[in-house]
């Protein structure tokens, strides 16, 4: 899940003008009867500009922690972007490791990946990866490579992602997000991704690749469909080839945006989907070991 995504509504709304809850209260309506692809990334901006300092980001993240125990999540990795809200990144990235940190109890596991877009500066990559890798003791464990699929050109900051990994950082890359996309072999190839956010719109070359080395795809029903990737939930083209035995994680993507925590992702298989219980249950018992800290 991406952090400026989830965070609960009922703590928004308590820190928010009254001009802001109206703006987010709007569009969280205009979301959840569908947006379009890069639409939905307006979302992100309104929430920026309510959660402006690390205060908010500390608290928010333990409230965003202790909603998903409720919802009786035990494992989580939340990606955030780098960001200056005054105090400089690495002042950032340690609210969001404290609010987990606040939020820590038996039976809950919280983790961060920091994010990097497509076309992020080779500057602004560089210093999320040292950051990453300072505070990797600390809860970061990964790189997720989001943002609008359809800018950027990721072979510059390839060096710096190889780098990440081979110094042992996880790596999460969205992918097949539109069918406009020209880097997914070049991804496939120069990195070996851990796991595939999305998958939608993939190549056949690169769902081949996925398939043949059985990378982990990671499914956000509602959000596929309420972004227009898919017109209808049977339609996600990895639940045939999870049923097939590929890896596949059933995940939330942004459950604020799209009012559905993972309870209810997974509730979708059973009642929409018609999908057995019990390849449900050995689902959710199969996505711990395609974790970046499978165990």
């Amino acid at each position: 899940m991406h952090l400026g995504g989830s965070f609960p509504l009922d703590y928004l709304i308590k820190v928010a003008s009254d001009e802001e809850r109206r703006i987010l209260n709007e569009n969280l309506k205009k979301a959840s009867e569908t947006v379009s692809y890069k639409e939905a990334f307006q979302m992100f901006k309104i929430v920026s500009q309510i959660v402006c300092t690390e205060d908010r980001v500390r608290e928010g993240t333990y409230w965003l922690c202790e909603a998903l125990k409720e919802d009786g999540v035990s494992y989580v990795e939340i990606r955030t972007g780098l960001k200056d809200l005054g105090l400089g990144f690495e002042n950032y990235l340690k609210a969001v490791l404290e609010g987990i940190e606040n939020a820590k109890s038996p039976g809950f596991k919280a983790y961060v990946a920091l994010s990097l877009q497509r076309n992020s500066s080779l500057e602004i990559a560089k210093r999320t990866v040292s950051l990453a890798l300072k505070y990797k003791e600390r809860g970061v464990i990964g790189i997720d490579v989001s943002g609008y699929s359809e800018e950027g050109d990721i072979r510059e900051i390839l060096p710096v992602l190889s780098f990440a990994k081979a110094k042992g950082l996880g790596l999460l890359v969205h992918m097949g997000e539109s069918p406009l996309e020209t880097d997914q072999m070049v991804i496939l190839q120069a990195l070996n991704p851990d796991r595939i956010g999305h998958g939608v719109h993939l190549s056949e070359d690169a769902k081949q690749v996925i398939l043949e080395k059985k990378i982990p795809v990671e499914i956000c029903l509602s959000s596929s469909l309420c972004v227009q990737m898919i017109e209808k939930l049977e339609e996600h083209p990895w639940l045939f080839w999870g049923l097939q035995g590929h890896p596949i994680v059933i995940a939330t993507d942004d459950p604020l945006i799209f009012r559905s925590p993972l309870s209810r992702e997974y509730s979708l298989l059973y009642e929409k989907l018609n999908w057995p219980i019990e390849r449900i249950i050995e689902l959710a018992q199969d996505s711990f070991k395609y974790t970046l800290k499978a165990e």
